[in-house]
């Protein structure tokens, strides 16, 4: 039951951020971001999200990303998200690269659901994307 409605939570939460997921950005710049760059700037986002420094974790979006999603609506978010209860484990991120964008990838295990947390930047290095779901069957 409380998987159920933090499923139905998240939904909402991704609702309100499906204005920039659903967005056609502008084409990125083809130099990219190093992977280890990449995985560095996701954790600092994913710390400040669990830390409550909503204003921190948005500090390197882009101007799309800050205009969609704004401190009170990734503290919507969090609170969605930490319904779940605490984090157990962050599983180590994949990397992978998709129309330009360098995009990081972790498996979180809380205490009644894992997901997987997306983090997607642009050529300049920018965070273009954040995105939550209940994690797949698969490995992380």
């Amino acid at each position: 039951m409380r998987i159920h409605r933090f499923a139905a939570a998240l939904c909402l939460a991704l609702a309100v951020s499906a204005p920039v997921l659903a967005q056609d950005p502008a084409p990125p710049a083809e130099a990219g971001i190093a992977d280890q760059d990449a995985i560095a700037l996701a954790d600092k986002v994913l710390e400040r999200m669990e830390s409550g420094d909503f204003e921190g974790a948005g500090a390197d979006f882009n101007a799309q990303m800050q205009a969609a999603l704004g401190p009170d609506k990734l503290a919507d978010v969090q609170r969605q998200i930490e319904a779940t209860g605490a984090v157990v484990e962050r599983a180590p991120p994949r990397v992978v690269r998709h129309d330009g964008y360098t995009v990081v990838v972790y498996r979180i295990h809380r205490e009644q659901a894992s997901l997987d947390a997306t983090v997607a930047f642009d050529g300049d290095g920018r965070v273009a994307g954040l995105h939550f779901v209940p994690a797949s069957g698969g490995p992380q």
